[in-house]
């Protein structure tokens, strides 16, 4: 019988050895599990913040400068628009004329390098001239002589009281409609393509609407001076119908 005892006490015993080293194997497995857990979040945590860096780096490429002041414009008509400043902003507001031909303009005095625009306001248009000559325009140009050099922004036609991308240079006049009837407040934003500079993208509360190539022209880098200005070539009273803008910029 003792050595039977014996046998049985050997069999609990090595029993008890093998249990507790498959103890230790899972608690084992499980660490390292754990530690692979670990080790992929870190790295993901990693990979999300080079992300974000390399995003915030792309965006601040392209960050405008100061916004223009009012003082970095000349204001005139050639009838009775009579742009005006807005008070207790930096905007500028320019009423269409009606006289049977009206140009009136907010002309920025000197200049600089740039490959974009842009400026927060509203074309308030209407569907009441005689043609689309009649017409609202904010844009960057290189010519403020003949006007027929490069342009890039946004003109409203005002007999169909249309909102179009637009591009001119060489000769050439390219356009493509982003939204009728709209006389809302926004942001409006053009930017050309530094990989092509006939290429140029246009967007509004930072949605992209469009991009236009006039391969006529080149739009980047250009030596631009801010424009609005509208144009009234006859029908009926435009009464309330305007440019405002605010927060104009190139860059």
């Amino acid at each position: 019988m003792e050595v039977l005892r014996n046998r049985f006490r050997h069999l609990w015993i090595i029993n008890q050895t093998l249990n507790n080293s498959t103890t230790m194997r899972n608690l084992v497995n499980k660490l390292k599990v754990g530690s692979a857990l670990i080790i992929t979040a870190l790295i993901c945590f990693r990979c999300a913040e080079d992300v974000e860096v390399k995003e915030a780096s792309k965006a601040g490429s392209t960050t405008p400068r100061a916004a223009l002041g009012q003082g970095n414009f000349s204001l005139w008509g050639t009838c009775n628009g009579h742009p005006y400043n807005i008070s207790g902003s930096n905007g500028i507001c320019i009423p269409v004329g009606n006289c049977s031909s009206d140009i009136d303009a907010a002309q920025q005095n000197g200049g600089q390098t740039a490959h974009a625009m842009q400026f927060n306001g509203c074309f308030k248009g209407g569907t009441n001239a005689y043609s689309g000559a009649s017409e609202e325009a904010v844009f960057v140009c290189d010519n403020v002589s003949q006007w027929n050099g490069n342009e890039m922004g946004f003109v409203k036609t005002l007999e169909n009281n249309v909102l179009k991308a637009y591009l001119q240079g060489g000769g050439a006049y390219i356009t493509y409609p982003i939204s009728t009837g709209d006389n809302g407040y926004h942001t409006f934003k053009c930017e050309a393509r530094s990989n092509n500079v006939h290429m140029v993208d246009f967007y509004v509360d930072g949605t992209y609407k469009c991009t236009l190539t006039n391969n006529s022209g080149s739009y980047y880098n250009n030596w631009y001076y801010f424009v609005g200005t509208n144009h009234w070539y006859g029908g009926s009273n435009p009464t309330g119908q305007q440019i405002e803008m605010y927060n104009m910029n190139a860059w």
